[in-house]
């Protein structure tokens, strides 16, 4: 199998993609803006290490989306939305580095704290975008699923600024479980190409 370029490459890069995300999101969940300044800078001292190791894990999971959606038949929404769900994850990856490494005050850090969660609202509307984009010219029950996890990927960017907490676990989840379906049906679905191939 080709590691680049194919459905079946990006059905295993999206599965890898997840297998690093679900690892990351487990290790620590950082503070939002909701806290105060100084809870924001204890956290960060209390949990360094950790949090430097979740943002690598996470770049790294970055990088298994990328070669994912890279893989897949172009289109113009899919290209936009993720080079957008790059830079706003690129973000959230960055500001945390940032606390670690400056050791801030509290009010730089409450302030830096609130940059984050303005991107982590841009990143749930790249995952709205995303999994819209990326369902074209498929079978409708994916394409439905892709727009229902768009909704709540929506609803979410939208709620969260606005202090709604009740998809700030729902909504993450289920774009990775939308990317691991859709990756697993990547995997099974036989090419004529492969299918060829295996006559041979």
């Amino acid at each position: 199998m080709r590691l680049f370029g194919t459905r079946r490459a990006a059905g295993a890069w999206g599965i890898v993609f997840v297998v690093l995300l679900l690892v990351s999101a487990a290790m620590v969940s950082v503070p939002t803006a909701s806290e105060s300044g100084d809870h924001i800078v204890a956290f960060y001292r209390a949990h360094a290490s950790v949090i430097v190791v979740q943002q690598i894990a996470g770049v790294l999971a970055l990088a298994a989306f990328i070669a994912f959606a890279l893989s897949l038949p172009p289109n113009r929404w899919l290209r936009v939305g993720l080079w957008l769900f790059v830079a706003t994850e690129l973000v959230t990856n960055l500001v945390p580095l940032a606390l670690v490494a400056l050791n801030p005050s509290a009010e730089t850090a409450h302030t830096l704290t609130f940059v984050e969660d303005l991107a982590d609202s841009a990143l749930f509307i790249s995952m709205a975008l995303f999994a819209s984009a990326v369902t074209l010219g498929e079978r409708l029950w994916l394409r439905i699923a892709g727009y229902a996890v768009a909704l709540v990927a929506v609803i979410r960017a939208v709620g969260g600024p606005l202090g709604m907490t009740a998809l700030d676990l729902v909504a993450p989840l289920a774009f990775v479980a939308f990317v691991l379906v859709f990756s697993i049906k990547l995997l099974a679905t036989r090419t004529p190409v492969a299918d060829a191939q295996s006559v041979r």
